[in-house]
């Protein structure tokens, strides 16, 4: 057990964080809404699988979204660094994207898609899916109710 050095109470795992240019080691509750620098090892064994979101395979991204997120960074002469400092991700991630040997989650797209100003989202192929958005500009309306009597 180890002692929180901003709170004081007892903790399995102490996170390095970051606070004012100081690293302390601290309890999960005192890390929030810190920058957290290292988790030393500590694994919590609750049975479970990850529940770590995955990209859902059904989200087409477009074939070179690396190459579009470089070239969005370049336009914007933003480094990789304060991009995952804007984002709230890792840099290795966010490098691993754009090299394309890692696929990006669903809220990561989004978030890679407002912040670079860039659609990563491949809309064509998600019309030959049969998106719910394509779905719905077929369906049945409100319209239809009224004008059938």
């Amino acid at each position: 057990m180890e002692e929180c050095e901003l709170c004081g109470s007892q903790t399995k795992s102490a996170y390095v964080v970051n606070v004012e240019d100081v690293e302390l080691r601290v309890c999960a509750k005192c890390a929030q809404g810190k920058r957290v620098l290292s988790n030393p090892g500590y694994k919590l064994d609750t049975g479970k699988k990850s529940t770590r979101p995955k990209r859902e395979e059904d989200l087409p991204l477009v074939e070179d979204y690396g190459k579009m997120i470089r070239a969005a960074r370049d336009r914007m002469d933003l480094p990789m660094k304060v991009l995952a400092e804007l984002l709230n991700e890792k840099e290795t991630l966010l490098s691993r994207v754009e090299q394309q040997s890692t696929l990006p989650t669903i809220k990561l797209t989004k978030k890679l898609e407002k912040a670079l100003g860039i659609k990563l989202i491949d809309v064509a192929a998600d019309a030959d899916t049969g998106s719910s958005a394509a779905s719905r500009k077929s369906g049945i309306t409100l319209g239809d109710f009224i004008s059938s009597k």
